[in-house]
């Protein structure tokens, strides 16, 4: 589904099976953020078919992290020589107490190599021009990514609508998660994407979600 000129966003809306909202920044470069569960790429590939997008014209994947809703996915893509990124911190993880999580969905870990890795500051990717947040918290190395032109904020598991990431699982913590809620809302954002549920659209909404977070949740953590 188009948002705005070269922004895409397939939310999961199936509330019977856990997968993460993927997104698409699309320039002259292609840009997939979070591809989600392999067993759920089919569904994905159709809804960007619709959109005259196919998976062989992905430049590059961002992992907001490496859960396996989000990144199970990567697999295919390793094997089309697309370039795979996400923060060395989270590959640390994934590779040590990360690896919990597919034992606990009863997945087996599907090995990908990051090409390189994602540091906090500004990521040129040809005509696209995104800042990259370290927002630790949900697990170590989880990012954010910010598109300044299109007032967009790409959230993964820290923000949600109404919500924030889970901090009881392995790698999270609360007091961590609440200092990157603090960095992401001082951010000009008019679209809120967040890796689960509802998109947040619109300037004054986005303020309003991040205000009840901070009454309702943040003390909570």
């Amino acid at each position: 589904m188009k948002l705005t000129e070269g922004l895409y966003a397939y939310p999961w809306l199936d509330m019977m099976a856990n997968n993460c909202n993927t997104y698409l920044l699309k320039g002259r470069l292609n840009i997939l953020v979070d591809p989600g569960h392999s067993a759920f790429l089919d569904q994905l590939f159709q809804a960007m078919k619709d959109d005259d997008i196919v998976p062989e014209e992905i430049d590059l994947v961002i992992n907001t992290h490496a859960h396996p809703d989000h990144s199970e996915g990567n697999s295919f893509f390793q094997q089309d020589n697309t370039l795979i990124t996400l923060h060395e911190d989270e590959d640390r993880y994934l590779k040590g107490e990360g690896a919990q999580l597919y034992k606990l969905f009863g997945l087996e870990m599907s090995p990908f190599q990051a090409e390189f890795y994602l540091t906090e500051g500004w990521l040129e990717l040809d005509d696209i021009y995104l800042e990259i947040y370290h927002t630790p918290g949900h697990s170590p190395g989880s990012i954010c990514l910010y598109w300044p032109a299109k007032k967009a904020l790409i959230s993964g598991d820290v923000v949600f609508y109404q919500g924030v990431g889970r901090t009881d699982i392995p790698g999270a913590d609360g007091e961590l998660l609440k200092q990157s809620l603090d960095k992401l809302a001082q951010l000009d954002t008019e679209l809120l994407l967040p890796g689960h549920g509802d998109l947040v659209i619109g300037k004054d909404e986005v303020r309003d979600n991040y205000a009840l977070i901070q009454q309702y949740i943040s003390e909570l953590l």
